[in-house]
């Protein structure tokens, strides 16, 4: 039966039915347009849901006994019980109210302590919690790491965002990010949780990490907080609570906040607000760890796609050397102010800010890369060192080798997005200096080869001469090629 037709025999709205549904009372199948299908079984256990509940029996009572966990007669005996207390509770309260209204009393002179003496021996007596003053208090959520675990997750969103915007849009490279960037990164986010989470609370009275987490926010007159209110709150959670995310001190004041959640104490952002928790399924958890997962899959993806050149595929030499260029700056290779042009040459930007200059400390000329064409498109590049009878050491020229494989193989169809050729082709590389070597990419092969004489292999970036050789010589012969 469909949910009209079980409204009517159940007696119930529809509200209550998906409610008990939720909490996993009724298991409806679903059709193949996507509508619930009731079973006679499940129209009978909300009629006795129904039943309990008027009879004021808890859900978790129910719960229980629909599980086989209680048994109905001692659930009954035991509600009878409550319900005679209450019962007492409920005449022992019409004899206060008359007994005050014998005495004539007024508010301003109300002897409110006389009366309560009264109820409190009566409680005592009768175990009754019929004057136990309930829901008078906002409801707050005493729970520190799901709360800390859901801003968490947002501000891993904002992160997020921020990094792939700054990754499209400014071409800064998130891999090599430095440490003073990831600091600006962090109070970027904070920025943007004062600017948001205040919209999210407006609209949704929760925030997606909330959302995933079962946490709702809320005015104390049951409402969405107004943007000024959500932005008030905001400002108080990163300030007392995060410390503005200055190290140390933000260490400082989380563990002041989770001391105060743990001995049940509202945060001080939380005075006026209602904070309450939806329920503590297991699945949220699911729910939580998936979307972490999303997130670090959006970063990969970045970082990855900022990995390839600019240019793929059939190369001409001006296309080579825009993804040379970009593997420098990538790579954060300091040329100075040298690029490679548009022919494939080696050329000096004119700045008047800042004037790079070379310290010769060692032979390391920037090789010249020869083209070899067919068609307009590059099928081979190379570059030869030939050094004799030098004085001083040379350097090595892994990182030129490194830019032009990557420039060229690394934009091969071979080289997808979540390839590990670019780390292989840095690994071929750099792990041999000054050694003769032969890779292969698809169809492409990277080769050098290496002579010297009379220098010292030191087993790093450098070779040095040997005082005892007569003569030195050394020699490089680099290509790429299909």
């Amino acid at each position: 039966m469909q949910i009209k037709e079980i409204e009517i025999l159940s007696g119930m709205d529809r509200g209550n039915i998906r409610f008990y549904e939720g909490e996993g009372l009724i298991t409806p199948q679903r059709m193949d347009n996507g509508y619930r299908d009731y079973s006679e079984e499940d129209l009978q256990i909300l009629l006795r849901i129904k039943l309990l509940r008027s009879l004021h029996i808890s859900l978790e009572e129910i719960k229980a006994l629909k599980d086989g966990n209680r048994d109905l007669l001692e659930t009954l005996s035991n509600q009878i019980m409550s319900l005679e207390q209450e019962k007492q509770g409920a005449s022992y309260a019409q004899d206060v109210c008359r007994a005050m209204q014998e005495d004539g009393v007024a508010f301003v002179n109300l002897d409110a302590k006389k009366y309560l003496d009264g109820i409190n021996r009566t409680m005592k007596e009768t175990g009754s919690s019929y004057f136990a003053v309930k829901g008078d208090e906002l409801p707050q959520v005493f729970n520190p790491w799901r709360r800390f675990l859901a801003r968490m997750l947002d501000l891993f969103l904002y992160d997020m965002i921020w990094s792939v915007f700054v990754a499209l849009v400014f071409n800064v490279t998130l891999a090599n990010r430095s440490s003073f960037g990831r600091l600006f990164d962090s109070f970027i986010t904070l920025i943007m949780m004062l600017l948001l989470e205040p919209l999210w609370l407006n609209f949704w009275r929760t925030t997606p990490g909330k959302a995933i987490l079962g946490l709702r926010i809320e005015a104390s007159d049951g409402y969405s907080l107004s943007y000024g209110e959500g932005l008030e709150r905001t400002w108080g959670v990163i300030g007392a609570g995060m410390g503005y995310n200055i190290p140390i001190f933000n260490l400082f004041r989380l563990w002041k906040s989770y001391r105060l959640c743990s001995e049940n104490e509202t945060q001080p952002w939380d005075e006026a607000i209602a904070y309450s928790l939806k329920d503590n399924r297991w699945y949220r958890w699911l729910f939580y760890a998936g979307m972490h997962a999303a997130v670090i899959a959006v970063l990969a993806t970045i970082i990855s796609f900022q990995q390839l050149p600019p240019n793929r595929g059939h190369l001409t030499v001006a296309e080579f050397a825009e993804n040379h260029n970009y593997y420098v700056k990538y790579l954060d290779i300091n040329f100075g102010n040298d690029y490679l042009n548009e022919e494939g040459k080696w050329s000096r930007k004119t700045s008047y800010d800042t004037q790079y200059i070379d310290i010769g400390m060692g032979f390391g000329e920037k090789p010249e890369y020869h083209f070899t064409i067919e068609d307009g498109y590059v099928t081979g590049i190379s570059f030869s060192v030939e050094i004799k009878d030098n004085a001083a050491w040379i350097t090595s020229y892994d990182s030129y080798m490194l830019l032009a494989s990557l420039a060229y193989a690394g934009a091969q169809n071979e080289v997808g997005l979540f390839t590990n050729i670019p780390k292989q082709i840095a690994e071929t590389i750099g792990g041999n200096t000054f050694k003769d070597f032969d890779y292969k990419v698809g169809d492409t092969t990277i080769a050098c080869d290496f002579q010297y004489t009379g220098y010292i292999n030191t087993a790093s970036y450098f070779l040095l001469p040997d005082e005892k050789a007569e003569e030195t010589y050394f020699s490089l012969n680099f290509s790429i090629y299909k």
